[in-house]
């Protein structure tokens, strides 16, 4: 995926299945724990592959929304036929996430370039009381839905 963000709400369609509110960094473990034990798991899967990509994601867009948006932070899991979706909500409408150039290597800001790469869109919105930013992933037709 190239380097773009969809300016817009989140698809329509999905049925949540889970959330986690993050008050810290240290909450994020809890987080990539729960994911990894829900989404579906291929035997030697790699980051490129759905699971192991949404928790990097999540990962990231997190970590941005807790340095840069503001706390509580709430991560949102949900899924329709076929596709996963991650909404990261923060407390900064005002802070419109954004590619990072120039930095140097361990300088951070590669957090959204990784989203974009590993996700099939990117997108994100503000509301009144704060920014959504989200990530929309198409699962392979081999992996069971994660409500069965």
């Amino acid at each position: 995926m190239d380097q773009t963000m969809t300016l817009g709400p989140t698809p329509a369609g999905f049925r949540e299945l889970r959330s986690w509110p993050l008050l810290s960094v240290d909450d994020l473990a809890v987080v990539r724990q729960d994911l990894a034990s829900t989404l579906p798991q291929s035997p030697g899967a790699s980051l490129e592959e759905v699971p192991e990509s949404v928790v990097l994601v999540v990962s990231e867009l997190a970590t941005n929304a807790l340095r840069h948006g503001g706390g509580p932070v709430s991560v949102h899991l949900s899924e329709r036929s076929g596709e996963v979706l991650v909404d990261v909500v923060d407390r900064a409408p005002d802070v419109a996430p954004q590619f990072v150039d120039g930095r140097p290597v361990g300088g951070g800001g590669f957090g959204l370039r990784l989203a974009a790469r590993l996700a099939d869109q990117l997108g994100w919105y503000a509301t009144d009381t704060g920014k959504h930013v989200w990530a929309q992933f198409s699962v392979s037709s081999k992996m069971p839905s994660l409500s069965a």
